[in-house]
């Protein structure tokens, strides 16, 4: 997960962004058009602080029933070259990490919004009530995802594929600012493991 707000640029159709997420903080810039039947086409560039994360790009359009940015991202701006499909929405973080994938709505639209609104009571609840299972849960998932990413990213052990989607999974549930705290946990390990190697 990564959050950013947006702000005007210098250009007339352009804006700015300062985000953040687990790999760190990152720069946007991106501009906006009106494309057929005045549907807002968007392009942006997030450019990581950290030097080893290549620059991301989204391309896409705004969809005002569902207050949402939807469309696809890669690691070019040529649309040819996508990865697969990106959403932002604006919905608090910690709902935002129990909100269903786009495949999810896709697939079952009414199942995946109830799915989604229980599991957001619940959460809510756990987290309100400060409960042993919610610190828990958050404590083995900070501990999983700085040893994971680690292992995934610098040294040690290699992941295996379970292992990989074990933190996939876990990263998909974070908050923005877990995932920016845990990712600032991961460079300063590595930075100490450098400096006493």
């Amino acid at each position: 997960m990564m959050t950013f707000v947006l702000g005007p640029s210098d250009g007339e159709q352009s804006f700015k962004a300062n985000g953040w997420s687990n790999r760190g903080r990152f720069d946007v810039t991106g501009s906006w058009y009106k494309g057929e039947n005045d549907v807002l086409k968007i392009h942006f560039k997030m450019s990581f602080k950290v030097v080893m994360w290549n620059a991301v790009f989204f391309n896409g359009q705004f969809d005002p029933v569902h207050d949402a940015l939807t469309g696809s991202w890669g690691y070019s701006a040529e649309l040819a070259s996508s990865i697969g499909p990106m959403e932002f929405r604006r919905i608090e973080p910690r709902y935002l990490t129990v909100y269903p994938s786009i495949k999810e709505l896709s697939d079952n639209k009414p199942r995946a919004l109830w799915k989604f609104a229980i599991a957001a009571v619940q959460n809510d609840i756990r987290q309100r009530r400060c409960s042993w299972s919610y610190m828990a849960q958050r404590r083995d998932d900070r501990e999983t995802v700085v040893s994971f990413t680690l292992r995934y990213l610098f040294f040690g052990k290699p992941l295996d594929s379970e292992e990989i989607q074990k933190l996939f999974a876990i990263v998909k549930r974070l908050t923005s600012a877990d995932a920016c705290f845990y990712g600032s946990m991961v460079y300063r390990k590595r930075a100490y493991t450098l400096m006493h190697e």
